[in-house]
């Protein structure tokens, strides 16, 4: 007999397409693995140099963390053996792809991981084309484990000016992260004259020489407004200078064209963009030294220089000094302001200070080392009456003739005003000199915080005793992006005296009254002052003779 079966409910049906469902996911969870594992597979032959990668560097899945001061602009790479070692005698250009679509192309270097010593250590500058997120360079050997890697600093780019052959200040070494060399100057043929400096590159920066021109150098701007005088010429010193650039397999160069008339901003202009283009086309870079505008009583007067097309052209813009420090702080945020309204981002913009004094009279504004500056402030004068010796048993004033305040002059003070410590003194009419130093630098600093600017740049960067050191300032900006503002205190900026005999008394106005031995003799007077960092001394001989002799008072030093 039959068995007849009746009808299903829905709930049968259900199981059955639970079971046929439960069979399907297996097949669907097995082929996934599949998938996987295939995947895997390809991946790590491509990472061990296999067929998946037919370049010489390939994706590594090895991790190493970053050097301190770096990140990782791309991922870490490893030598592909099977694509073989390069021709003999050749170094081909690396090319590896940076995890940015849109990178900052700025501070990028190749590192080489040392498996010895397990750390990373600097190959060569990494170039970016403009619009590209891929790092180029050359080379030479090729090492087992590499990478791009960025310099990190909260304080943006360090950019340091050496003259030629010069030696990098101690406390700058390890922290720049662009290097100029004052090695070249244009030649009126259209080509550039001049050698490059014995700079031996670590890969921690990038080196760009220095093409300069101006008043300071007798004849160049001359050259300059003859080579953009046509279009010709212009061409000439471009490939000039892009040959010497790819030649010297710099990183780029840097183009300080200073002290050029209105009636050369277009043809400039044009000649910054060509060059420009050119570099950039040859993976280079080109950034500029640009005087900062003038602020007239209306407007802004950019002069020579374009600064919306030049921000446009250069990779980077290096505001020279502003030297006038009378009128520092009321002009600079003005000119700020207004770059940042030309130059996009402002960023691409780098604040230059300086280590000199700044000295100002009627003749204009000149530039002193610190020891210069001092040396001025401590001149020390015997006050007796002209052809007059010094005499054993009376009372004299001696003074600090250019900080004497009884006198008139300032002393060496705090200028709030300015930001600066300063003097004033008398020679040829009244002047002015402000000295740079880790207070006023400081102050300089917050700005590039306030205009969101690139960074900052030391006009002298050198491994030189009579400047003074503002990379104290410097460097705390640069692991923290916040300067230190801090005034000097004033008891350290009074000047003290000591002299070998007689009896004396300071009158704290930079002077004193000397009661002279009774015993005639050679005696010595000094005068020290401090700029609230550092001291400087100056000291005399004074012949103290009998009332019916005759003196001489000489100087015996310098600060």
């Amino acid at each position: 007999m039959t068995r007849r079966q009746g009808p299903r409910g829905w709930d049968d049906g259900l199981r059955g397409r639970r079971r046929r469902s439960g069979g399907q996911v297996a097949v669907l969870i097995g082929v996934g693995l599949a998938v996987v594992i295939v995947l895997w597979l390809i991946i790590s032959k491509a990472c061990a140099g296999g067929g998946g990668c037919d370049k010489y560097y390939c994706v590594s899945g090895q991790h190493f963390e970053a050097p301190q001061g770096y990140s990782f602009a791309s991922d870490i790479f490893e030598y592909n053996k099977s694509k073989g070692a390069p021709p003999q005698g050749q170094a081909p250009s690396v090319q590896l792809p940076l995890k940015d679509a849109k990178p900052d192309a700025r501070n990028l270097s190749f590192f080489q991981y040392d498996s010895a010593s397990h750390v990373w250590e600097p190959l060569a500058p990494a170039n970016v084309a403009p619009g590209s997120s891929v790092a180029q360079g050359v080379l030479n050997p090729m090492p087992a484990i590499i990478a791009v890697l960025q310099r990190t600093s909260p304080g943006g780019a360090v950019v340091a000016y050496l003259p030629h052959n010069g030696t990098l200040a101690p406390d700058a070494v390890g922290k720049i992260t662009i290097l100029h060399t004052l090695d070249f100057t244009p030649a009126a043929d259209g080509s550039v004259s001049g050698q490059l400096s014995n700079v031996t590159p670590d890969g921690s920066f990038q080196w760009m020489p220095v093409v300069s021109a101006g008043n300071s150098i007798p004849g160049t701007v001359q050259t300059v407004q003859t080579v953009l005088a046509s279009a010709a010429s212009r061409t000439q010193q471009v490939q000039a200078i892009v040959t010497a650039v790819q030649d010297s397999k710099l990183a780029g160069v840097d183009i300080a064209y200073q002290d050029l008339t209105v009636n050369e901003r277009s043809s400039f202009t044009l000649f910054i963009q060509e060059l420009a283009e050119k570099l950039h086309n040859a993976h280079k870079q080109l950034t500029l030294t640009v005087p900062p505008p003038v602020v007239t009583a209306n407007r802004v007067d950019e002069g020579a220089y374009d600064w919306a097309a030049l921000g446009q052209a250069a990779d980077l813009i290096e505001l020279a000094p502003y030297r006038d420090q009378g009128t520092y702080r009321q002009a600079m945020p003005q000119i700020l302001q207004y770059i940042g309204t030309k130059v996009h981002p402002s960023s691409k913009v780098v604040l230059t200070v300086s280590p000199y004094a700044s000295e100002k009279s009627d003749a204009g504004i000149t530039t002193l080392t610190i020891a210069q500056a001092m040396a001025i402030a401590s001149q020390i004068q015997v006050n007796v009456s002209p052809g007059q010796p010094v005499l054993s048993g009376r009372k004299v004033i001696v003074s600090g003739v250019n900080i004497d305040k009884s006198d008139g002059r300032s002393g060496i003070v705090w200028q709030p005003e300015t930001a600066c410590v300063a003097f004033t003194y008398e020679q040829e009419g009244g002047r002015t000199v402000w000295i740079e130093n880790f207070y006023s630098i400081g102050f300089k600093l917050a700005y590039i915080g306030q205009y969101q600017l690139g960074g900052v740049a030391v006009d002298d960067a050198s491994n030189n005793e009579l400047l003074g050191n503002i990379w104290t300032a410097i460097v705390p900006y640069i692991s923290s992006g916040e300067p230190i503002l801090r005034q000097p205190n004033p008891k350290d900026l009074q000047p003290t005296w000591d002299v070998s005999n007689g009896q004396w008394q300071d009158t704290l106005k930079g002077e004193i009254s000397w009661s002279t031995p009774a015993q005639p003799g050679a005696y010595t007077i000094k005068l020290t002052l401090s700029d609230g960092i550092a001291k400087f001394q100056n000291q005399v001989s004074v012949d103290v003779i009998a009332s019916n002799a005759t003196a001489t008072t000489t100087a015996a030093g310098t600060p």
